[in-house]
């Protein structure tokens, strides 16, 4: 069943040429920086920047310090210059790009639709301009009066990883609070929507310039249209991008929590954020990895599920940075440990105590399904979750 919808901006929501659009950004930039810091071809050293992103290992830092980071290696200006030479830029000449771009037919219409039906609805654009030029943009396709109502907007201060990254999308329906199944993502690239968005398991829908948005509005106002889309089969291709975008989703929440708010308890029988980072490290080795390891050494082995934590768990560390730096660790060695299986091993059987007979696929990706249930958690004790 559909509960989000995850809408891609460029060439679905507003019509934006691809090539000319790049061109006209490339020539504003080089003016921008050319004209007030005597800095020419500027747009070569962003073009090398934004070529940062995705790079593995994952460094799970905020996309806009990547970019301001390979910036700074190249043009010869320090931090903070170039900060506010990028902060002028956005506020100044950004705007003018506007008149490349025009808004498609339907748009408003299908938003306004779909938060009628009840589903979380959020921008999946790709995360390369700063919160306040992506909301410029969601302007100029019409939909500035929905901004308060998206779920999420992906941006480059707020997001780890970009398109085509598979991770990028595990990343947002984990920002959003959603399984992959429960997702529907429309959008216009084969290569930046439907293929990543696929690959972790969301259903898509790929618009066209010739219908536009015609046919997926058409699609949504069919009765009972969020039941039609079953769960796809497992793959373990799905299973690794997602417990890499959950630790992306985690490093972007706990970058807006405040020092008062790690021991922060909504209710007394909920968690504090330092308290759901202790147990997602605390239970990662001897609970997932170990069940993992079992599978991949035994016969059929029985998997006895560990008994609830309760209400109340004792604080690991007094740094949650640190809390999230340790879970990390122990889920890359999970990770290094599922990327070396064969087809054969993933299909390996045992028995749980809850869920009966299963394969080692079914429990790594409950592992991935555990994460987003706490990173909800999180997000809500936050209080910056979609109701």
């Amino acid at each position: 069943m559909i509960k989000a919808v995850l809408l891609d901006l460029d060439n679905t929501l507003l019509r934006n040429p691809d090539r000319v659009w790049v061109a006209n950004f490339r020539q504003a930039w080089d003016r921008h920086f050319a004209a007030r810091y005597g800095i020419e071809q500027a747009s070569e050293a962003l073009r090398h920047a934004i070529g940062r992103l995705n790079r593995e290992p994952a460094s799970y830092r905020a996309n806009a310090d990547t970019i301001f980071d390979a910036l700074a290696v190249e043009m010869p200006m320090s931090k903070a210059e170039l900060r506010a030479a990028v902060a002028s830029f956005y506020a100044e000449d950004y705007c003018r790009l506007e008149a490349t771009t025009a808004p498609i037919a339907l748009a408003p219409e299908l938003v306004q639709t779909l938060l009628e039906q009840n589903l979380l609805v959020a921008i999946a654009t790709n995360p390369l301009f700063p919160e306040a030029a992506t909301r410029e943009r969601i302007g100029w396709a019409g939909l500035s009066g929905f901004v308060s109502d998206f779920a999420f907007i992906t941006h480059s201060e707020n997001m780890r990883f970009a398109k085509p990254c598979p991770a990028y999308f595990a990343e947002t329906v984990a920002r959003v609070g959603v399984e992959p199944d429960e997702t529907l993502l429309v959008g216009d690239s084969a290569l930046n929507d439907i293929a990543p968005a696929s690959a972790i398991g969301i259903h898509t829908w790929q618009v066209n310039e010739r219908d536009e948005l015609s046919a997926i509005y058409r699609h949504i106002q069919e009765p009972g249209w969020q039941l039609t889309y079953l769960p796809r089969p497992l793959q373990p291709s799905m299973i690794l991008p997602q417990y890499i975008g959950n630790i992306a989703a985690l490093h972007g929440l706990l970058a807006e929590v405040k020092p008062h708010q790690w021991l922060q308890r909504p209710d007394p029988h909920e968690w504090s954020i330092l308290q759901i980072l202790c147990h997602l490290w605390h239970s990662e080795a001897p609970a997932h990895r170990a069940r993992l390891q079992a599978i991949l050494e035994r016969d059929d082995p029985f998997i006895a599920a560990p008994p609830p934590p309760g209400p109340d768990i004792s604080p690991c560390h007094d740094d949650g940075y640190e809390a999230l730096r340790c879970f990390q660790r122990e889920r890359e060695e999970t990770i290094r440990l599922l990327s070396t299986l064969t087809p054969p091993q993933w299909d390996r059987t045992a028995r749980h105590s809850i869920f009966g007979l299963t394969t080692l696929l079914e429990m790594a990706h409950f592992t991935a399904q555990h994460d987003r249930l706490h990173i909800t958690q999180l997000c809500q004790t936050l209080g910056k979750c979609a109701e």
